[in-house]
């Protein structure tokens, strides 16, 4: 006969620590996702951005969405 343990009962606060730890690994995975969009939209030149259509004020736009599609 088999037998197993439930790891996924949630506590009275209506969440489980596999559930925590897959939002944090979400979270740091968003994270990462900004500050390389960031950093490789920040190191082009003003000329390099405007030949893809983008100034400067646009890379932190830019960055969240990509981050917000994780």
């Amino acid at each position: 006969m088999a037998h197993f343990t439930d790891t996924t009962r949630t506590s009275g606060f209506g969440f489980s620590l596999r559930n925590m730890v897959a939002r944090l690994r979400e979270a740091h995975a968003r994270q990462r996702a900004y500050a390389d969009t960031y950093n490789q939209l920040n190191a082009l030149s003003d000329h390099e951005l405007h030949d893809i259509g983008l100034g400067r004020s646009d890379i932190m736009d830019i960055a969240r969405q990509t981050a917000a599609r994780i």
